[in-house]
Order: structure tokens, then C-alpha cells, then sequence
């Protein structure tokens, strides 16, 4: 069965308690590193609402005019300096391939091939992963998890590759995917970390007018919950690397594979 989902599998209620619980976005960037990549982390550093957020990049490990350039490479290299994270997007020379139309041993190939490129620039295992046109079935999820990577999907698009055109059309979109979320909000299945609850959005560091306009999608991000009443924690957007990763893998779709497992996933959840 193919799936192309959003993060439904990672819901759950959370215990009950008198703390009250807060929600914080979980930025996430497709298809990078781009020469549009660099604005990007310059919004994210530098916007009206908070400064120094942190984002997780799933990128092209191989493909000439993304991480397999030179210049693409370096980019990977200023983001882990910066403190964002590296995910798996494609570690293939073909670039933007879905998994679930790879030959086993193709796929296998890009996965060992991607991880060993961000493990390289990180100094750490590489552990989340977002699959091409987010698609996925049971042979992709056990791929990953023979391989230690947890697939990280979304709650809230931005749709960027779409050119909404006006202000307006962009502001309903988050409008109405927030709405969905509060309601899964107000029904307690939303996952929590630490009292808590990620959501994990989207974009693309490829899309000129995001990398233009970054800043502007954060306040509406921001102005849009609020309207609907959702409690936003004091910092909206994570900013530390750890509690990014610790988010991450508490909304991430875990390994089939229990002993391989990592101990953080565990904790997280």
C-alpha cells in the first residue's frame, strides 16, 4: 500500500496534568542545499518574530546541482554550523527519485550513500529522513529503519511550490491547516514533549519567493494561531538543536525495528 501522509501515526493523549501545554513550530526545509539556501538562514537568524530559530534541512546528498556540488557541500557545511539540522531527502545522483519507484538494492544504495555524506559533515549518525513527493509504503519504512532513520512527514505546508499570487491566498492556507490542527488539539491527540506539542511545517530552501519572504510566513505562522486561540509557547519556534532533534523523533515514525531503536527516541517518547 502507498501512503503520502501527514504525521497522524506519531498522535497520542497526553497524561494528565495541571501544567498547561504550549505549542511551538518545528521548521522544516525540502530539496536543498540551493543557492536561494543562504537567505533562508539569514530569515531564520534575523525576523521580527525571533531570532536564531533553528530549522531541519532534508536534503540531495548527490545530485550535481545540490549537494553534489561543490558549492552545495559547503552550504551543507554552514547550515550544521549554524546549528540547523541535516535529514535525508535523496543520496542518489539522479536526485529527486521516489523511493517507493527505486529497485531495493537502488534505494538501499541512495540511503547508505546519503547517510554516510551527512555523517561525514555532521560527525554524528544521520536520523531522520523525508521521503520525495512524501511517499512511502512498507518496504521504504523497513529500508529506514534498517538503516536507523525515523521518516519525519508534516502538519502544515506552506505549499511554496505553489504561486498563490496574493497575501491573502497564503494566509487562508495556514488558516485553514491550523484550524485541523485545533481541533486535533482540543480532541488530545496531538504528541507531547516536555508539555510541549511540535508541529512540524514545511517549505522548500529552492523556492525563490520563500527564500524571499521567510520572514513574512513566520509572522503569519504566528498571527493565524493566535486567531484561532491556540496557546503559543513565550519562543513559537524551536531554537535549540537538541530539543529540535528530541521534537523531531517524538513526531517522527519510528523504526518497525525495536532493537535498533536509538535510546533518544525512546526517551522522547
Amino acid at each position: 500500500m502507498l501512503h503520502a501522509a501527514n504525521n497522524q501515526g506519531c498522535a497520542d493523549r497526553w497524561p494528565g496534568t495541571d501544567t498547561p501545554l504550549t505549542l511551538r513550530f518545528l521548521v522544516t526545509f525540502d530539496d536543498g542545499p540551493h543557492p536561494n539556501t543562504g537567505k533562508v538562514l539569514r530569515h531564520l537568524a534575523r525576523n521580527t518574530v525571533q531570532p536564531h530559530i533553528k530549522g531541519i534541512f532534508f536534503v540531495q546528498t548527490r545530485h550535481a546541482k545540490r549537494g553534489g556540488s561543490s558549492d552545495g557541500r559547503a552550504m551543507l557545511e554552514i547550515e550544521r554550523a549554524e546549528g540547523h539540522l541535516l535529514g535525508l531527502h535523496t543520496g542518489t545522483a539522479k536526485g529527486h527519485l521516489s523511493h517507493t519507484g527505486m529497485s531495493p538494492a537502488d534505494l538501499e544504495r541512495s540511503l547508505l550513500d546519503g547517510k554516510e555524506d551527512l555523517d561525514q559533515i555532521t560527525g554524528k549518525p544521520t536520523m531522520l529522513v523525508r521521503p520525495p513527493y512524501w511517499l512511502f509504503n512498507a518496504a521504504t519504512l523497513d529500508s529506514y529503519g534498517r538503516h536507523r532513520l525515523h521518516m519525519l512527514l508534516s502538519d502544515i505546508k506552506a505549499f511554496d511550490g505553489v504561486n498563490w499570487g496574493i497575501h491573502l491566498l497564503r494566509k487562508l492556507n495556514f488558516r485553514s491547516q491550523l484550524a485541523g490542527l485545533r481541533t486535533r488539539f482540543l480532541r488530545g491527540t496531538l504528541p507531547v514533549m516536555n508539555h510541549t506539542i511540535p508541529i512540524v511545517v514545511t517549505f522548500h530552501d529552492t523556492n525563490s519567493f520563500t527564500a524571499e519572504h521567510l520572514g513574512d510566513y513566520l509572522s503569519l505562522l504566528v498571527e493565524e494561531a493566535a486567531r484561532l486561540g491556540l496557546p503559543l509557547h513565550d519562543k513559537p519556534f524551536l531554537d535549540d538543536p537538541d530539543e529540535l532533534l528530541a521534537a523531531a523523533l517524538r513526531c517522527a515514525r519510528s523504526s518497525p525495528h525495536p532493537e535498533r531503536t536509538p535510546a533518544l527516541v525512546q526517551e522522547a517518547q
